[in-house]
């Protein structure tokens, strides 16, 4: 028998040894390699298998080793590594299992050289081991990670993060837990730390990090999520802690959420770092009450302490390795002047990208020229001026639109024949054969790009070279603003937040910034601006308090969320107060109007479900963004001015913004810019309606009223830049320059010695609103000596109803003053008969729609008499408005009305034609 036999059967006739073997769960091992064959022993001395061919064959029964580790065993066996190794198998039934493996070689000098060795299961070793790694990893009472094991493996995906993922993190703390231990015992209180470690471990996901921190502090770190998703996971923990019961008690468990997100294309940050902005925001959250979530509205909260820049003539060796985002972090972070570290991280750009040129162009829109701010040139190339040179829209556009997603376009020199002959020039200074431009914006509008400029030859830029100058331009433009940001920011932060506190939603800058990325690179078709409001939320603060106000936005800026995830990509923030915007691409088979009204009325039956106490109405503009809309701005300004259509006395919930709406819009700015300087040429013209006694037709008085007729001739009618006026309160403005136009008026016909009859001017409720005395009017009076018996003040009845006090004591204020008052548009709307008795005013007018209703049949006649006799009863005179027939005109004679005006007797006409109809004989 040969050697190898001999030494197998020696060791399997050994029964003590074989004892031993059986009980270590060895199996002995012989393999031969000039035949290429592996036996092994089973521990009850059996030839368990024979492997043909083992080191030289792939065949399956083969791979019973882990492929990773079958290097290991061949080099085992042919010398190169000597044992105990471990290595890794699974069985025929996908059982894992780990063994250790050792061979040594035995000469014999007929077959050569054979080895032979064991195999041991070490399997529950392993998982021995394992465990005591696991424990020392985790928090022996909750079974998350520990504090250390925690830090150490979010700064491990924060270092390796792909700069295009984003990721949030959240530190809670357990309200008043201080209090649980004491009342009811530590064992208690660790039963609650126990039950809330399994909570977190249902709401999130097995890739997110979840630490106990210390005692009651947890920390959870989410992976590869949107912003959004990060909001509703908040809201979510929030109200989940909410629901957890014990049986033993009743103890309900709260606890207070910070939150911080680090967006996509953000690097350089640690866990030291997210966890002090999250916990500062954790401490607003305390501070504001507990039991409630706040967002860290500002990433640079907190930002990590370096040392100072070196000096920029010596560029540091790491900078030219590193990734460029990084560096640009950090370049910017470590110097106190943005003059000192941008010229420096030119220069360093200009040499990874081997470039000739990078030059920061600013661009004034408005003025259509273009000037350089800072501007880097290799040894190569001559610098370009810029300041002074101009362009015209046509060329803008092209280039605008020509932006592609990351924010870049590549302009070629021999490709430029979209361009002018002069914008060609500008574009291409310097002997450039290739520029890319990136795109800069600042608060959602376009202030210009960065030139990166190739010279010598043409180059081709993939797209995720220009993905990479995409977000390098963002980095620059973002520490540019800051510099020339005219405010006292403290250093390391951004001169505006990111994230709004409250809701965790888009700062209203950052909303702008992206929407207008969309909208300048022409991705927007087909998307919409939802602009949107509770009407009367004051009050809702007031009755259910102001936290539990700001509870019902976060619960509003959910749903939100939930309605615009459905459409896909999306941007949401909180403008201000109750304003929320959105920019989504609303595909409903019946347009966004109509579920911009279904939103609407879904939260508001929400609402009346929960604060039954308040009917809460949410009012939405929306605006389809247009091809020739150019800014985030004007979008948002379209939807917002939509918005404000939505009237409380009707049951619209939401109105589009369309062409009527657009010249409603136009004429807006108009009158909010330009109403001084309009008011001070003329342009508000004096027209006056006569006032007729039914019984004679005689001329007993006229109402003033106005027409704006601009300097081109157009003529802009009452009825369309009046309730402009009034939403505005700049109708106040109006009424007393026409209450001065009709002084003078008066005046020059008193002068004249022309007849003078009296005249109604209107005036609006904003006065009364503002409590406004009414001694402006007096002087006017005064200043053209005119007796106050010949002006009336007219107020609608609508007005008077809504503001019935303060209406009273003006309409009280003129009386005393001397001037006629009279009540407007009576039976149009709102009823006033239950104040009728005391409103001091002389004069009732009757409505023309109300005239209209009653003399439909002989019911109504009858009904208006007796109004007409009641009002006459009570000492005031009756005029009715809008006559326009015979017939309505011999009812008034029967009524024994005391005036009337309308279409049948004279439209409003200008003053000086009043004036030679009626006042010269």
């Amino acid at each position: 028998m040969d050697v190898p036999v001999r030494f197998i059967d020696s060791i399997i006739n050994n029964p003590l040894l074989m004892q031993f073997l059986v009980h270590r769960w060895f199996f002995l091992l012989e393999y031969d390699p000039r035949l290429d064959q592996l036996r092994v022993y089973d521990t009850r001395s059996r030839t368990l298998e024979t492997l043909d061919a083992y080191l030289g064959s792939e065949k399956p029964e083969h791979a019973t080793i882990f492929a990773e580790d079958r290097w290991k065993m061949r080099a085992l066996l042919t010398g190169e590594l000597y044992g105990p190794l471990e290595m890794r198998f699974v069985s025929p039934e996908g059982v894992y299992y780990s063994r250790e493996v050792d061979a040594r070689p035995v000469e014999d000098p007929a077959r050569g050289t054979l080895y032979v060795g064991y195999a041991k299961d070490i399997t529950d070793q392993k998982n021995q081991t394992q465990e005591l790694l696991e424990q020392a990893r985790h928090d022996s009472l909750t079974q998350l990670y520990n504090n250390r094991t925690g830090k150490e493996l979010i700064d491990r995906y924060l270092q390796a993060k792909d700069p295009y993922a984003s990721c949030g993190m959240l530190v809670i703390d357990l309200d008043f837990f201080k209090n649980v231990n004491d009342r009811y015992g530590h064992l208690f209180g660790d039963k609650v730390l126990q039950e809330f470690a399994r909570m977190l471990h249902t709401l999130f996901r097995s890739s997110d990090i979840l630490v106990r921190f210390g005692g009651d502090e947890f920390v959870v770190f989410l992976k590869d999520i949107p912003n959004t998703t990060l909001l509703q996971k908040t809201r979510q923990l929030s109200e989940s802690v909410q629901q957890v019961k014990f049986w033993e008690n009743d103890y309900r468990m709260t606890c207070s959420i910070g939150a911080c997100f680090l967006p996509e294309n953000t690097a350089g940050y640690s866990f030291d770092q997210l966890f002090e902005n999250a916990d500062w925001a954790l401490y607003q959250a305390k501070q504001n009450g507990r039991n409630q979530y706040v967002f860290c509205d500002n990433l640079r909260r907190y930002a990590q302490a370096v040392p100072a820049a070196p000096e920029t003539a010596d560029i540091d060796a790491r900078y030219l390795h590193n990734d460029l985002i990084s560096t640009a972090f950090e370049l910017f972070e470590k110097n106190n002047s943005f003059e000192t570290a941008i010229p420096l991280f030119l220069k360093i750009v200009g040499i990874r990208l081997q470039l000739d040129r990078i030059t920061i162009v600013d661009t004034c829109i408005r003025e259509r020229s273009v000037s350089r701010q800072f501007q880097w040139t290799s040894p190569h190339a001559e610098p370009v001026p810029l300041n002074g040179n101009s362009f015209t829209k046509e060329d803008f556009l092209t280039l605008f639109h020509s932006y592609d997603e990351y924010g870049t376009t590549v302009l070629q020199a021999d490709n430029m024949g979209m361009y002018s002959p002069q914008e060609r020039a500008l574009l291409m200074q310097g002997g450039a054969q290739t520029v890319v431009y990136a795109a800069m914006y600042g608060e959602g509008e376009y202030q210009g790009a960065i030139a990166y400029v190739v010279c010598g030859s043409k180059r081709y830029w993939t797209p995720q070279n220009r993905r990479e100058l995409g977000e390098i331009t963002k980095i620059i433009n973002a520490y540019l603003s800051k510099h020339l940001a005219v405010n006292d920011v403290s250093r390391g932060m951004t001169s505006a937040p990111e994230f709004d506190r409250l809701t965790g939603l888009l700062a209203f800058t950052r909303f702008k910034e992206e929407v207008s990325h969309k909208i300048i690179g022409g991705y927007a078709e087909g998307y919409q601006i939802f602009y949107c409001d509770f009407e009367n939320f004051k009050y809702f603060n007031e009755k259910y308090s102001y936290a539990t106000g700001d509870q019902l936005l976060k619960e509003f800026s959910d749903f939100l969320i939930e309605a615009a995830r459905h459409w896909g990509e999306c941007y949401l923030c909180r403008v201000v107060g109750d304003q929320f915007v959105l920019y989504l691409s609303c595909r409903d088979e019946k347009g966004p109007l109509h579920y911009a009204d279904t939103l609407c009325r879904r939260f508001e039956q929400y609402q009346a479900q929960h604060y039954p106490e308040v009917r809460l109405r949410v009012r939405m503009g929306v605006y389809a963004i247009e091809p020739g809309c150019l800014s985030a701005s004007a979008a948002i300004d379209k939807a917002n001015f939509a918005r404000k259509q939505v009237h409380s006395n009707t049951r619209v919930s939401a109105v589009q913004f369309d062409k009527k709406l657009e010249v409603k819009q136009t004429l807006t700015g108009e009158l909010l810019s330009g109403l001084p300087q309009a008011l001070e040429n003329g342009e508000f013209k004096l027209y006056l309606q006569p006032k007729f006694s039914p019984k004679d037709l005689s001329v007993i008085g006229a109402e003033a009223l106005t027409r704006w007729i601009k300097p081109d001739g157009t003529v802009v009618y009452p009825d369309q830049f009046i309730p402009i006026l009034e939403s505005t309160g700049h109708i106040v403005e109006l009424d007393l320059y026409i209450f001065e136009q009709v002084a003078r008026f008066l005046q020059r016909n008193a002068q004249a010695g022309h007849r003078l009859l009296p005249i109604a001017v209107n005036v609006s409720a904003v006065l009364a609103r503002e409590d406004a005395p009414t001694q402006e009017y007096s002087e006017i009076l005064e200043k053209h000596n005119i007796s106050a018996r010949m002006l009336e003040i007219e107020l609608t009845e609508t007005a008077v109803v809504s503001e019935y006090d303060r209406v009273k004591r003006l309409l009280s204020s003129f009386q005393r003053d001397g001037m006629q008052t009279s009540l407007d548009d009576f039976g149009a709307g709102s009823s006033l008969l239950n104040n009728i008795v005391d409103i001091p005013v002389n004069t009732i007018k009757l409505d023309k729609l109300f005239l209209t209703r009653c003399s439909s049949n002989a019911r109504g006649t009858d009904f208006l008499r007796e109004v007409v006799h009641l009002v006459k009863r009570l000492g005031y005179n009756v005029i009715c408005e809008g006559i326009e027939t015979e017939e309505q005109v011999q009812l008034l004679r029967s009524l024994d009305c005391d005036g009337a005006q309308g279409f049948w007797f004279s439209k409003a006409i200008p003053a000086e034609e009043f004036e030679r109809r009626y006042l010269c004989d």
